[in-house]
């Protein structure tokens, strides 16, 4: 398997949960569905910014694709914060639950659907079967580690990260304008 078709068995994985979550009013049930969605998301999130994102960078460069997809991550990651903080209180609106599901599944199907029909075509001419391939099982070991752990401590890392601004996300056309903020460093060359 593709790391490209990986990610697309994820996102499709997500859409479901989405669909459970909005066909259920029991607050206990959308619980569950949302603790089973927010670690598939977080540790997507990680094997995108650990191991995808880098291997496309290093093939592609820092493309306004790649840096937009970065951005979007810290969006999906404050909006889970959002509903994680929602289903916590004691004190909540009535529909303040709905509104912020909905709000994160919005962000995530923008980000899939341009990670999709955009930038994974680009990213298969670029780094060809053998590496997608090399590059999904290096993924899926990431992954099913991450799933095994409570999301909330690699989401509120990640959103400790965005919060701070050292997400790499400015598209640079030379070496001479990086600027010395810290970076994230990849799973791989740590």
């Amino acid at each position: 398997m593709k790391a490209t078709e990986l990610l697309k068995t994820q996102h499709q994985q997500v859409r479901d949960l989405f669909e459970r979550i909005e066909g259920t009013d029991d607050r206990a049930q959308k619980a569950k569905l949302f603790e089973e969605l927010a670690t598939k998301l977080v540790a997507h999130d990680a094997i995108e910014r650990e191991i995808f994102y880098p291997a496309c960078e290093e093939a592609m460069g820092m493309t306004e694709q790649l840096s937009e997809a970065l951005v979007e991550h810290g969006l999906v990651e404050f909006s889970l914060f959002q509903v994680e903080q929602t289903l916590q209180s004691k004190d909540q609106e009535e529909g303040a639950l709905d509104a912020k599901c909905m709000v994160l599944k919005e962000v995530v199907e923008h980000h899939v659907q341009e990670e999709e029909e955009e930038f994974f075509p680009q990213v298969e001419k670029t780094l060809g079967e053998q590496k997608l391939e090399d590059l999904a099982e290096e993924m899926l070991e990431l992954f099913e580690d991450h799933t095994a752990r409570d999301f909330r401590a690699g989401l509120f890392a990640n959103l400790r990260q965005v919060m701070a601004g050292v997400m790499k996300t400015d598209v640079r056309s030379d070496e001479s304008a990086e600027d010395s903020r810290p970076r994230k460093k990849s799973r791989r060359s740590a």
